[in-house]
């Protein structure tokens, strides 16, 4: 089976239509026509069906095209492995980044892998379940996250090197702010709530005990939406306390001081598979990422926790 027709079948898939394949292909659409042709004498059955809105596959359509993405995908890596080559890396990571541990540190982060001269490296943030997910299935080398999560770890390693509290803040407009003394639970009944990080086992607030009100919106896999809120409401979240405000878009005085509140732990750690063969280039990804994370949990002021 010519692996061409299947790249082609998936991208007419894709496009919903056989002229916009051609064009995006820069082939004609009578050549494209005879590949796809071919391809169902091969298969002895239809592979396209048409439909007032176009194109649309048959179901050995439909898998034949799955296959014809990875095709695509795999000789785009390809492109870009010889790409990198040519200029001289030896190498490409792929590291999983907390959505807040990116927004905090976003320039000394950036600076880290700058400085690295002989890597390529992919950095992807979103919900710590997913990318613990992700580095399971061996689509991440690594993930900087949350230490505490609720997802199965057994095959996993874990470095906690960056460390913090949980702290609830209240956004610019709350009544909350200012008052000079502890906050009472029973206070925060009538406050407004929304969750970050839930979702991920991050949070834990399902079960958090200040959460008498049900959350009116929840965000997970993303921060900027949650600064938004903390700068223009009056709602109250629960977040990482030190690196909410090494952000710098959060105030001190939004953190507040809830009499009797246990605030959980919410360190930072270094995610990856379990490998007692390491090669040497990731052995020294292993220990970059270990030592920027290392100097900036030293460095960084703790904002009076207790950490």
């Amino acid at each position: 089976m010519n692996p061409n027709h299947l790249k082609q079948l998936a991208i007419i898939i894709k496009q919903g239509s056989i002229s916009a394949a051609a064009e995006q292909l820069f082939i004609t659409q009578p050549t494209l026509t005879r590949s796809i042709q071919q391809l169902e004498q091969k298969v002895g059955a239809p592979l396209l069906k048409r439909t007032r809105y176009g194109v649309v596959a048959t179901e050995i359509g439909e898998r034949l095209g799955q296959l014809g993405e990875k095709i695509l995908a795999e000789a785009e890596q390809g492109n870009e492995i010889i790409r990198q080559w040519h200029s001289g890396f030896h190498n490409q990571f792929s590291i999983g980044i907390d959505p807040l541990w990116e927004y905090s540190t976003v320039t000394q982060t950036t600076e880290a892998f700058l400085a690295e001269p002989r890597f390529v490296f992919h950095l992807r943030t979103g919900s710590a379940a997913t990318q613990i997910e992700l580095l399971k299935r061996e689509q991440l080398d690594f993930l900087l996250g949350p230490a505490h999560v609720t997802v199965a770890q057994r095959e996993l390693a874990r470095d906690v090197l960056f460390r913090d509290r949980a702290a609830v803040f209240a956004g610019a407009k709350s009544p909350l702010i200012g008052l000079n003394r502890s906050i009472k639970k029973t206070e925060l009944e009538r406050c407004k709530w929304f969750i970050a990080g839930a979702s991920a086992g991050f949070m834990n607030a399902q079960n958090d005990e200040l959460l008498s009100n049900a959350a009116k919106i929840a965000f997970t896999g993303g921060i900027h939406s949650v600064m938004h809120l903390l700068q223009n409401s009056e709602m109250l979240v629960r977040l990482p306390a030190r690196l909410a405000l090494m952000s710098g878009a959060v105030k001190p005085e939004q953190m507040l001081n809830i009499e009797e509140d246990q605030s959980p732990r919410r360190d930072i750690a270094l995610w990856s598979l379990q490998d007692y063969s390491e090669r040497p280039d990731k052995q020294r990804v292993r220990t970059l990422l270990k030592e920027f994370v290392t100097n900036i949990d030293q460095q960084a002021p703790c904002f009076g926790l207790d950490i």
